[in-house]
């Protein structure tokens, strides 16, 4: 005796055919055991048996699609067949299973671990929603308003939903499962990881005069673009993931670059680096402060080496 899965392209069960004999016949013909309507399929297309070992094999019939493993690209004649992996026969997949074949454990029915994820979500969203307002609020240089703080919270979750919806769209096209709250949940921890790195490059650049990390903040926004796609992705579909992360990677590697040329060129004709961006209250500036003595012995060094610089130029101009 086998049980006969046929399977979607999703790899779910559709329905399950129980065969009590030594062999089972597979094809589109109706002299087969198990009828598949596939245009694809051949009139006989599939025998499957027990060898002498007492394993299962399935035998191609000779066909003109040939029969294959899931996700393999070669025509095979016999397949040993482990109950695992499906094979393909057309657009069709299979899967043979023993009687005795070990299913997985029951799933604990727990209203806790249904609502951990809603919890974690609630959490990453306010506090992405928190690191926004701060941000407003640290560069609030008139009277508040209360439209000033609404606006950027009404925008930030209006985006968020708008990004979740997409790729919950795009997985249910494709997976058949919208896997909504998975996606919102690295939606949410992109978005407040950018925020807090965000926040942290300001205050550095403001509190201690470092540009390194507001100057390349393009870049790290375009990584964890880079790395919430490709998480968005592995939702869709786990199979052939390192080539949908390679292409991702060479995208956003494509666009760091040019923007970064872009920044060269403007700094080459500006001439300067900017390092603050926004103003923050004075007490975050913590870079000690130059007495007055410094600061005009420094004035006093640059004009000796501009002075300098100009009698070389005029010697060579001489030259």
């Amino acid at each position: 005796m086998m049980w006969i899965e046929i399977l979607s392209r999703h790899r779910d069960i559709t329905s399950r055919v129980r065969m009590p004999g030594p062999e089972v016949r597979v094809g589109r013909g109706y002299d087969n055991d198990i009828i598949i309507d596939d245009p694809y399929v051949a009139a006989q297309h599939l025998r499957i048996f027990r060898d002498e070992a007492g394993q299962l094999v399935a035998e191609d019939l000779g066909t003109a699609n040939g029969t294959f493993l899931d996700g393999g690209k070669s025509r095979l004649a016999r397949i040993v067949l482990d109950g695992k992996q499906p094979i393909r026969i057309g657009h069709t997949y299979l899967r043979v299973r023993e009687p005795h074949h070990e299913v997985e454990r029951e799933r604990v029915a727990g209203t806790a671990l249904r609502m951990l994820p809603i919890v974690v979500a609630a959490a990453l969203g306010t506090l992405a929603v928190a690191v926004e307002l701060l941000r407003v609020w640290l560069a609030q240089t008139a009277e508040p308003k209360l439209s000033n703080y609404l606006a950027p919270a009404l925008y930030l979750a209006t985006g968020i939903l708008c990004w979740v919806g997409i790729w919950a769209l795009l997985a249910r096209i494709f997976s058949g499962r919208s896997h909504f709250l998975r996606m919102l949940l690295i939606a949410l921890a992109g978005t407040l990881a950018f925020s807090l790195y965000d926040e942290l490059a300001q205050f550095a650049a403001f509190a201690w005069t470092w540009p390194i990390a507001r100057n390349y903040q393009y870049a790290v926004a375009w990584l964890i673009l880079a790395a919430v796609c490709i998480l968005h992705l592995r939702e869709i579909s786990p199979s052939r993931l390192l080539l949908k992360g390679a292409l991702v990677t060479a995208c956003v590697a494509a666009v760091i670059a040019v923007q970064a040329l872009q920044q060269s060129e403007a700094l080459f004709d500006t001439g300067r680096e900017t390092t603050a961006r926004r103003l923050m209250p004075p007490a975050f500036r913590l870079a000690p402060v130059r007495d007055e003595g410094t600061f005009f012995a420094d004035i006093v060094k640059l004009r000796a080496k501009l002075d300098g610089d100009r009698s070389q130029a005029g010697a060579d101009e001489e030259k």
